[in-house]
């Protein structure tokens, strides 16, 4: 990764405690950027910020769909410079279900923290960002708000949404100099594989995402971490509403 191509650059990274967020906000802090480290567990964001270069993190814990949470990360932010980058990555999957067992309270909760969370956060960040005319918002989606994914009905349709909240806030805000973007990972080594390791049938499943991956493998966290930084970076200057699979091509075909 380039040194200097966030400097001086403000950035909220959500589901930073882990996995492709964790790997997002280092590379940004890498790059030169400050960083707020949003995640719901304690543990994992201070050691994010311990990760990175000193004085470059700055952790911010709480539920995302929780007003005073998302309030909590803006201000963290807005202490260091305005946000000049957002990226939404926490995510929650809720496991497989069958059609008729999902219960409506694992529904919403799918919806707010997918979708509902980064939603509201983005409406704190955007309007600042286009009276300055400047900033990059990157959303990840997910393989399955692209293609059908049996018994993550929820997840599946929340990530949908995802896809095109990027596209509708992409086209409402290119002229006035902010960039809207999306990453949709494939399967990630990351602890969001918890849920599916820990189900019965976990074996025919990672045998089934081999089959549908031609790289043969799944994703590792930085991998998917690299394409959010590129739509973050200046070097997509001329990317608006983009939807990026990254998933080893399972979608190609």
């Amino acid at each position: 990764m380039s040194e200097g191509r966030f400097a001086g650059s403000v950035a909220i990274v959500t589901g930073a405690g882990s996995g492709i967020g964790r790997a997002t906000a280092i590379g940004l802090a890498e790059g030169g950027g400050r960083i707020i480290v949003g995640d719901v567990n304690r543990a994992r964001a201070d050691e994010t910020v311990a990760l990175l270069p000193p004085g470059a993190g700055v952790a911010v814990v709480g539920d995302l769909t929780e007003s005073v949470v998302a309030d909590a990360l803006v201000a963290a932010a807005e202490a260091l410079g305005p946000p000049d980058i957002l990226v939404n990555c926490a995510g929650y999957g809720g496991g497989r279900a069958a059609f008729g067992s999902f219960e409506p309270m694992l529904w919403n909760r799918i919806q707010e923290v997918n979708l509902g969370g980064p939603f509201h956060l983005i409406g704190r960040v955007i309007e600042g960002m286009a009276q300055r005319g400047r900033g990059a918002i990157v959303n990840v989606a997910s393989v399955a708000g692209i293609v059908g994914e049996p018994g993550i009905f929820g997840y599946s349709a929340a990530k949908a949404g995802m896809v095109n909240l990027t596209r509708a806030l992409a086209l409402h805000y290119a002229a006035r100099g902010v960039r809207v973007n999306c990453v949709c990972p494939g399967v990630t080594d990351t602890n969001f594989l918890v849920n599916v390791r820990a189900a019965p049938d976990a074996e025919e499943i990672f045998a089934r995402y081999a089959r549908l991956m031609p790289i043969g493998r799944i994703a590792r966290a930085e991998e998917i971490a690299e394409a959010i930084l590129f739509l973050a970076s200046d070097a997509a200057s001329f990317c608006v509403g983009v939807v990026l699979p990254v998933d080893g091509g399972w979608t190609a075909g």
